[in-house]
């Protein structure tokens, strides 16, 4: 009979109150999840094959696929398939359904021979195909990135998303950049909503599998190349099934894990104005402290001279989802949790259209969560106020700095006490002792570094229902942001001299 309930032992850190967002410091890998497009082509050559159908030739290395669906899986397209018999190479391409059949099979895609008659297959099967899987991975500079899957851009034509959302996040403080390529199951040339569902869905994925997000190691902070709107421009932020929903599961689930993750989001205004309403309604719909919203939707992007030609490029429109990309790059650039990104300036943008004024920022955009970058100006792109689409927010819920350092907090306190080693140790006085001082250099330490201001009401104490845990408590003061200076000055006509002076003060108003 199983153990009711059973947890594996382990180091386990719960917060409580509503602190809730990814471990901020300049090590935080970026994961962009796109729909790419069909890049470059792989080569897979297969030895042995015998001349009957029905015999699975091997399988292909990229790209990847889930077991639990079957048939043609459209990341691929464009195959060739030769084939040697003896001596001979066939010059006849092989047909999809005549000559062999593409399924699935494990985690990869199986070819397997099918209704062979005219031509016979023996010895070596080369199959040639080009596929969107080949960003898929690790990245610690951009150079890497497009060196592996091309440039970005093409005069005013986006060629690969992933990697202009790469270029914000590099240009603007991340040091590590995933990729995440959404994989096309529904049967479409683009992917549809149940395939960028289907990356952030947690229950059913397997560790073989990774075509979900789950399975993607190392990711703090994620960045979904996504509008957010329909055919008609309106935006769809609620409700079962829809990206909204899940990614708010799938951050809800990591938690639960104990994968401290956020996300930063931004709808696409290219084709369709996003309104003020509209993107409260998506903030409202996110409703999560795990989640930045950011603004504006439309963004102009000059590429720079070209290096082939050394003209320069024209500028052209952009999705407000590669805004999203510079903020998070911005927030995991950062020396510390303790920065915030309010005031800061965001690089690589050429300009705003349509650029909403100070007072419609401060009334319509901000209150409601929307983390707003305006042109100031100095020409400069600045963040009004790194701030989450949490509803009925409070000054810690709405303030990314303030819930990062929980964040940050924690996953060190486990880190510590992981690297320790009493977990497995007999439960006696001394390992007890080590145990809160562990904690406790944990905490000196982030004292010292700035992270938190200050700890009390340490303490540590046998849980009474289950004797092999040991429950460790204390609260923390964290490293307040500084959001405003209030100055009060007043006339004094009774008190000092007046005195002339020959130069004359020049006074510059913003």
């Amino acid at each position: 009979m199983s153990i009711s309930n059973y947890v594996t032992p382990g180091v386990y850190v719960t917060q409580s109150g509503t602190s809730l967002t990814t471990v901020a410091n300049n090590n935080l890998n970026i994961a962009i999840v796109a729909d790419q497009p069909t890049q470059g082509s792989s080569t897979d050559t297969f030895y042995n094959v015998v001349s009957a159908s029905g015999i699975t030739v091997g399988q292909l290395t990229t790209p990847m696929v889930n077991t639990t669906y079957t048939g043609t899986y459209t990341a691929f397209s464009g195959f060739t398939v030769t084939w040697v018999s003896g001596n001979t190479t066939s010059g006849t391409t092989a047909t999809s359904g005549v000559n062999f059949n593409v399924s699935t099979n494990g985690a990869f895609t199986s070819i397997t021979t099918s209704g062979i008659t005219g031509v016979p297959i023996s010895g070596t099967v080369s199959v040639t195909y080009g596929h969107f899987w080949g960003a898929y991975g690790t990245y610690s500079n951009f150079n890497a990135l497009t060196s592996t899957v091309g440039p970005a851009i093409s005069g005013t034509t986006i060629l690969n998303p992933a990697t202009l959302a790469a270029q914000f996040a590099f240009q603007n403080g991340a040091s590590t950049v995933s990729v995440m390529p959404v994989a096309r199951l529904a049967g479409s040339g683009t992917a549809q909503t149940s395939d960028w569902t289907r990356v952030f869905t947690a229950s059913g994925s397997t560790a073989s599998d990774p075509t979900y997000l789950t399975n993607l190691p190392g990711v703090d902070v994620i960045v979904p190349l996504y509008g957010f709107i329909n055919a008609s421009g309106t935006v769809v932020a609620s409700g079962s099934g829809t990206v909204v929903s899940g990614i708010n599961s799938y951050l809800a689930s990591q938690q639960n894990y104990g994968v401290l993750q956020r996300a930063f989001v931004g709808a696409d205004g290219t084709s369709n104005q996003i309104t003020s309403s509209g993107l409260q309604t998506l903030a409202s719909g996110f409703n999560n402290a795990r989640v930045s919203l950011s603004y504006p939707s439309v963004i102009n992007y000059n590429p720079g001279f070209n290096a082939t030609t050394g003209l320069s490029t024209a500028s052209f429109n952009i999705p407000g989802y590669y805004v999203a990309a510079a903020l998070a790059g911005l927030f995991t650039g950062q020396p510390s949790v303790a920065t915030p990104i309010t005031n800061k300036i965001v690089n690589g943008l050429n300009a705003i259209p349509n650029q909403i004024s100070d007072i419609d920022a401060a009334t319509n955009y901000l209150p409601y969560g929307v983390t707003v970058i305006r042109q100031k100006r100095d020409g400069n792109f600045w963040v009004y106020q790194g701030l989450t689409t949490v509803s009925n927010p409070t000054w810690v819920t709405q303030e990314i700095s303030l819930s990062a350092i929980g964040d940050a907090l924690a996953k060190q306190v486990k880190s510590d006490l992981v690297n320790s080693q009493l977990v497995g140790g007999p439960l006696t006085n001394v390992t007890s002792a080590a145990v809160l001082g562990t904690v406790q250099a944990t905490l000196t330490n982030q004292v010292s570094k700035g992270l938190i201001q200050a700890y009390q009401n340490l303490s540590l104490a046998l849980n009474p229902a289950t004797p092999t845990t040991v429950n460790i408590t204390f609260q923390y003061a964290p490293t307040y942001p500084i959001n405003y200076i209030q100055v009060t000055m007043s006339l004094n006509t009774q008190t000092g001299a007046v005195v002339t002076q020959n130069a004359q003060s020049n006074f510059v108003v913003y």
